[in-house]
């Protein structure tokens, strides 16, 4: 019987060549994007999972009260690890954890990188897994050693082993420190919250930065985790927290909190982003997983409704078949075994297909995306196989099922007379092309929103000049003064400037009040010329003076059109801020408002202070701000950065153009382009092939009809008219459906994204009903004139 099966599968595929080729083709790029959706989601879902303890392990984040706003906040004071060890019972390990980004050099190498240096108290390698290669585990343990990546130490020494090698890292002074190197693991994943090159004692970090942070509740580290043998115990160890609320509070009058809270490890990438003065890697946002799945989804869809038509259409042919074996005494359980046997080879053969189209969709998405490590690897993703064959399964019964069902059920008598004829023009093709049209609308809509909404933010006056701005990101004044003595001396550079606080990059928060109103503010401080440098937009008032230094920076602020609605001015010039019980600031300016971090994020109070330009006051200055040319960006920055090399050959420079701070937005908004682009490609040449498929075989239906039409009269136009009239009907409709149904999505998708973005106009409603009209009715005429020109005589000798 299975042969049997097999054989009539094999002459039918073949006799079908082109629909079956359509099909396979079709169901193979729709595969390939549901095997790239998967690893992409499982990459996601599976985030933190290498570390075999971490549903053990927690971090302590504080809340903050603001209003009746409950605000999370990811770092605690610095000293709370040592107090939980030596007051509190219940938990097993406590251990803190901070990276910062350092120049390192091995001793006997001219080699120098930038590195990701981490700092953690025991216990840390003992929670989160690190594979040990080489060396001793618990060498961080002690002052003086180091752990590194083995992908870190290919760096320096390639295949030599790196044991006992002495690497130098030079601290935010410039101050060098050795460590030998004692133990090698394991890069962490990149869907891992921790990460780290080098890896040194927490000590070290008292050490190179101020050892009087050690015992200070005023100052916070960067992550405090907790890990418990038994998770449970985290409940009960959480009220146990509250004791040092008070003690923070007396440090740190101006950030008050309320109680301290657990977050566990297992799901807090997921929801990293929601909390502030959290420094550890996040998962992917949102647009990363949804818009995979929705690709894959609608492209499926597309291509089973495709198959099922084509299905349904070329059955037509099978009458016959179908009428003798029912006749013969062949059960319709038969058929239908039949029918889904030549529907489960032809998925079978799109599953093949689409397995050789992911090798490479899978590292194109996941270049796309920085930082993303994909790869279709089936050696050591045993679930790929299980997916697969549920794939297979799924899409069989989607696509092949109905056909199966609807083929088989017709009465031998009415098929052997000639009097029953399916295919083609059935209501249930109409309506599953009309579906194949509504998400191939979709997908086109999704691509011209997305578009239109790149082309909006690359032209959106930020409020500030980003396309002319160069910074470099220094550590101390012999850094400073060195990027400021070469951008002085090019005579490109238009002005030059200072600050400690950066837009895009390192403001801080600050709580102010005046007349009774109280507000959180993002606070930037920051020198002389600093806002006509950035290209800022003084609105009322002045900014900072050279004239008046002394003064502005005791007493003097600039805020933005956003705190002066806030605290309801009219008239903001002159009204007095409070920082604090001992500081009050004066109101001397008002800049225009402009967007902090791009279009993530609303605009919010932004307060601008005057810091000396003197790197030795304060330590205040970590950035130095040039503006040039547009034209002249690139040959400056070639320049700054051949200048710092020959001055500082122990640090890497640390230079960007400012538009490099809104490429995160641009890069999603590309790779959505990109995804969507690809999505309406592929539903739009299915779509078109499967009104190929039905026009063909209708008109193969209506052949001897057209014939008589010709000998009567009728014109190749008037032909054409009745063919496709139904046809334009449908596609009408489908159009109207799909930019209803994808302005909704769309929309919703790019407000999850973006917080500004572009309305969408006529242009995103009208391209893709036009396109889809237009090239899909003129896909229908031509086959149609095609039939039309055959000689009725011909025509009508039909059979």
């Amino acid at each position: 019987m299975f042969k049997n099966y097999l054989k009539v599968t094999l002459r039918n595929l073949l006799k079908n060549k082109v629909f079956v080729s359509i099909n396979i083709v079709g169901l193979g790029l729709a595969l390939a994007c549901c095997i790239v959706a998967y690893i992409n989601s499982k990459n996601n879902s599976d985030f933190d999972k290498n570390h075999a303890n971490i549903d053990n392990i927690y971090k302590i984040h504080n809340i903050r009260d603001n209003k009746g706003d409950l605000r999370e906040y990811g770092r605690v004071p610095m000293p709370m690890a040592d107090v939980i060890k030596n007051d509190l019972v219940g938990v097993d390990r406590v251990f803190r954890y901070e990276g910062h980004t350092f120049t390192v050099r091995d001793v006997k190498q001219d080699k120098v990188f930038n590195t990701r240096v981490c700092y953690a108290d025991p216990g840390f390698l003992e929670s989160f897994t690190f594979p040990l290669l080489k060396g001793d585990q618990n060498a961080y343990h002690t002052l003086e050693n180091a752990i590194v990546t083995q992908e870190y130490a290919s760096k320096f020494y390639g295949d030599e082993d790196p044991i006992g090698k002495v690497l130098t890292v030079f601290d935010d002074t410039g101050m060098s420190f050795n460590f030998t190197i004692a133990g090698v693991t394991q890069k962490a994943p990149q869907n891992s919250s921790v990460h780290f090159e080098i890896l040194l004692n927490m000590e070290n970090r008292f050490r190179m930065y101020d050892d009087e942070v050690k015992g200070n509740w005023g100052s916070f580290a960067q992550a405090t985790f907790v890990y418990f043998n038994d998770p449970e115990q985290a409940k009960t160890f959480e009220p146990k927290l509250s004791k040092y609320v008070s003690i923070q509070n007396e440090a740190r009058p101006d950030f008050v909190v309320t109680k301290y809270v657990l977050s566990p490890m297992n799901n807090h990438a997921h929801i990293s982003q929601e909390i502030r003065w959290d420094n550890l890697r996040n998962a992917m946002p949102t647009a990363a997983t949804l818009t995979p799945q929705l690709m894959a989804l609608l492209i499926l869809l597309v291509a089973c409704f495709n198959f099922t038509n084509t299905a349904i259409a070329t059955s037509n042919r099978r009458l016959k078949e179908i009428g003798v074996r029912k006749v013969l005494g062949g059960s319709r359980r038969q058929l239908i075994l039949q029918f889904l046997a030549e529907n489960l080879t032809i998925c079978f053969l799109a599953v093949l297909m689409s397995i050789g189209i992911a090798y490479f969709l899978v590292p194109a998405y996941s270049a796309m995306w920085q930082g993303m490590e994909l790869e279709l690897n089936f050696a050591e993703n045993i679930e790929l196989y299980l997916f697969l064959v549920g794939l297979l399964i799924f899409t069989t019964i989607l696509a092949g099922f109905y056909p199966s069902l609807y083929v088989s059920k017709y009465e031998p008598v009415s098929i052997l007379r000639g009097s029953l004829s399916i295919g083609g023009s059935g209501k249930l093709t109409k309506f599953l092309l009309a579906l194949q049209y509504t998400f191939t609308v979709i997908a086109i809509f999704a691509s011209v929103a997305f578009v239109q909404n790149a082309q909006y933010q690359d032209t959106l006056d930020m409020g500030f000049d980003r396309e002319q701005i160069i910074v470099v990101s220094v550590l101390n004044d012999n850094e400073y003064q060195k990027a400021l003595s070469a951008m002085l001396a090019n005579p490109n550079i238009e002005a030059v400037a200072s600050a400690k606080n950066h837009i895009g990059r390192g403001d801080y928060g600050l709580n102010l009040e005046s007349e009774g109103i109280e507000l959180d503010a993002d606070m930037l401080d920051v020198g002389i010329g600093y806002l006509e440098a950035m290209g800022l937009d003084i609105i009322q008032g002045r900014s900072f003076s050279k004239e008046l230094e002394a003064s502005d920076s005791e007493g003097s602020i600039v805020i933005n059109e956003k705190m002066v609605e806030s605290f309801g001015w009219t008239d903001p010039l002159g009204k007095r801020i409070a920082l604090n019980d001992s500081t009050t600031l004066t109101v001397i300016g008002v800049v225009k408002n402009f967007y902090m971090y791009g279009f993530w994020a609303p605009i919010d109070e932004v307060g601008i202070t005057l810091k000396s330009l003197r790197f030795e006051d304060d330590g205040t200055n970590s950035f130095v701000v040039a503006r040039t040319q547009i034209d002249k960006a690139r040959e400056v920055y070639d320049y700054l950065e051949a200048d710092w090399n020959g001055k500082v050959p122990t640090k890497v420079f640390n230079g960007f153009f400012q538009d490099d701070l809104l490429r995160q937005a641009k890069e999603v908004n590309d790779n959505i382009i990109t995804i969507f682009g690809f999505l309406g490609i592929v539903a739009f040449v299915l779509s078109s092939l499967g009104l190929f498929t039905l026009v063909s075989i209708n008109l193969i239906r209506r052949i001897k009809e057209i014939g008589v039409r010709k000998v009567l009269g009728s014109s190749l136009g008037n032909i054409i008219y009745l063919i496709n009239k139904d046809y334009f009907l449908l596609l009408l409709i489908s159009s109207c459906l799909g930019v209803t149904a994808g302005y909704f999505m769309i929309d919703a998708m790019i407000a999850s994204i973006f917080t500004h973005y572009k309305a969408m106009d006529v242009i995103t409603f009208g391209i893709p009903v036009v396109t889809i009209v237009l090239v899909s009715l003129t896909i229908a005429s031509l086959r149609t004139l095609n039939f039309a020109q055959v000689n009725p005589v011909d025509a009508l000798r039909y059979e």
